[in-house]
């Protein structure tokens, strides 16, 4: 796949380029993100920062999305995300932003993990970043992939690719666009080792192959799953619980059990054992029940899948600053708590 070029120098270009300037107005930000006590309306600030655009320094970057035919001169990669983030101060301290971004993390399953994605890197996190999907999007997905309908047959993986690329142009990214099987699998989560595993895949047998390496190689795996107006949000710390059971210990007996190639009925009462059928909303339980009657699959909503990605994002922050996020199930509901 063609990824973002970044030049020094403003390189030529195809016929009907669209040029775009960010620089100049960058760098204005830039002046009052650093110098706080000023704003623009302030008359007294005019002067200052005409002279820190004549003496600055700084030089710009060309970023060319082949993509969609666009040039955007920018500032550099140091001063691009300083004032990507400038907002997220002092609700992300400076020492958890660098702890985050310097995470490296793999996401496998592109449906909420969509939404994972964009909230990861919305806020400043993981530049270098493994993403997994084989599937291609279908119109049903657009209720919670972040997507358009101008995407549709395009590979999830390469969706999620620009969407990330054209947010964070300078973020390393490794994409995995034939999914995860049973054979790369070791690949994907130890060449190299991921800091973060985060699990949105829907084959029973590679979740459970996945925290077996993962257990045994102290990476800790995130899962964020979709349960009617809410979030259910399973943390296992591998890496400070090595001997820790598998999905808490809701399906050990299914660990060593033959969970690949289930029809649909016998892949929905695990799934539902692993996520708890106690811990699933009223709307979810009767859902449930209907799949190949009146519904199709599983109900997934867009506003779910962006609270998983809030969900997600946070616990990453409080691994990657070497907080005491602990193992267990955490719920996030709105119907619970907005009443």
């Amino acid at each position: 796949m063609i990824e973002p070029t970044i030049y020094n120098q403003k390189p030529k270009t195809p016929q009907n380029t669209q040029c775009v300037d960010a620089y100049e107005s960058g760098l204005k930000e830039l002046f009052f993100i650093k110098n706080p006590r000023f704003k623009k309306e302030m008359p007294e600030a005019e002067e200052i920062l005409n002279k820190f655009l004549k003496t600055n320094k700084i030089k710009p970057v060309w970023i060319y999305y082949p993509w969609r035919k666009i040039i955007i001169k920018s500032l550099p990669e140091k001063y691009y995300f300083e004032l990507r983030t400038a907002r997220n101060k002092n609700v992300i301290e400076k020492k958890e932003q660098i702890n985050y971004r310097n995470l490296k993390v793999g996401i496998v399953g592109l449906s909420v993990g969509s939404a994972i994605v964009h909230a990861i890197v919305t806020s400043g996190g993981p530049k270098n970043l493994k993403i997994a999907d084989f599937d291609t999007l279908e119109v049903s997905n657009l209720n919670r992939i972040k997507a358009k309908l101008t995407d549709f047959g395009q590979n999830k993986t390469h969706i999620a690719a620009h969407e990330v690329w054209e947010l964070d142009p300078f973020a390393k990214l490794a994409l995995w666009d034939q999914g995860i099987n049973n054979k790369n699998i070791n690949q994907f989560l130890l060449k190299p080792k991921l800091d973060v595993f985060i699990d949105e895949m829907d084959s029973l047998d590679l979740k459970i192959k996945a925290r077996k390496i993962c257990q045994k190689n102290k990476i800790p795996v995130l899962m964020a799953t979709d349960n009617g107006d809410g979030v259910i949000l399973d943390v296992e710390r591998f890496d400070i619980e090595p001997n820790r059971k598998l999905f808490h210990g809701l399906a050990s007996d299914i660990e060593n059990e033959n969970v690949s190639n289930l029809d649909f009925k016998r892949w929905v009462n695990i799934a539902t054992k692993i996520v708890g059928p106690s811990y699933l909303t009223k709307s979810m339980k009767n859902s449930l029940k209907e799949i190949g009657k009146t519904i199709a699959a599983v109900p997934q909503l867009g506003t779910s899948a962006l609270m998983a990605g809030s969900a997600i994002s946070y616990a990453l922050r409080m691994i990657a600053s070497k907080k005491n996020l602990k193992s267990g199930r955490y719920i996030i509901s709105l119907e619970k708590n907005i009443k």
